[in-house]
Order: C-alpha cells, then structure tokens, then sequence
C-alpha cells in the first residue's frame, strides 16, 4: 500500500486507531536510507511488483523462499493473521515465491521467529 492508497481508504471508511497504525507501520520509511547490509530470516521488504510487504523465510540452495503480507483482512488467499509487534494487523498469504536478493524498499523485521517457522512449514505443506 503507498500513500494515495492509505488516503483513500481514510477518506472513504472509518477505521480503527489499530488498523491505521499497521498500515503505517507497514509502509516503507519515507526519507530513511535504512536498510540491512546482509539479508537475514524475518527481514520485510516492499516488493516493487507485487505492492505488497514480503517477508524472508527461508534460505536455501543460493535463494530464498519468501511468503507475501496483506492488510486486507477479506483476501481470499489469507494462510494467518501475523503474529509480530510490526505486523499485528497484517496476514501472511498463502502466495510465496523466491529471490535470490532483495528487491524493494526495506520496510521492517518481523520479529517472531518462531511463528515464521510454523508458516514455513504450512507453506511447504501446501506444495507437497
């Protein structure tokens, strides 16, 4: 979600202090230059095709097995709510896919580790 996204959705409906927060939090740093050197478990970026946060959860074979976020709780393809201080209302998608790097703006760390790790194991579930 970008900007002119967030201010419609304002505009158009009243929503809660909660979920205006998340959509703020999930949006990439405006002026920031913040940004890891290394790519590490748990790392969100926002991906430039997708519009959607995506977060790093797994590395394997020289690439890394990604899961997307929403913040539309009526998504058709919901798999959980996200269970981060970062995140609260946010879902992690059913969609995944791979990267070898990082594309897009850094948006923040999700910083449960555990529970990505059950959301590994559920994605790789649906593909065996």
């Amino acid at each position: 979600m970008d900007k002119s996204e967030l201010i419609s959705k304002i505009k158009t409906k009243n929503y809660s202090q909660e979920q205006l927060l998340g959509w703020i939090n999930a949006m990439p740093g405006g002026t920031t230059t913040r940004k890891p050197i290394k790519i590490k478990k748990g790392d969100v970026f926002m991906h430039p095709v997708f519009q959607h946060p995506y977060v790093f959860l797994e590395k394997k074979n020289g690439f890394w097995l990604c899961g997307l976020i929403t913040s539309e709780p009526t998504c058709t393809e919901i798999l959980e709510p996200c269970k981060s201080r970062f995140f609260s209302t946010n879902y992690i998608t059913r969609v995944f896919f791979t990267q070898t790097t990082a594309v897009g703006s850094f948006v923040n760390t999700y910083d449960n580790p555990k529970h990505l790790k059950e959301v590994t194991a559920k994605l790789k579930s649906i593909i065996s």
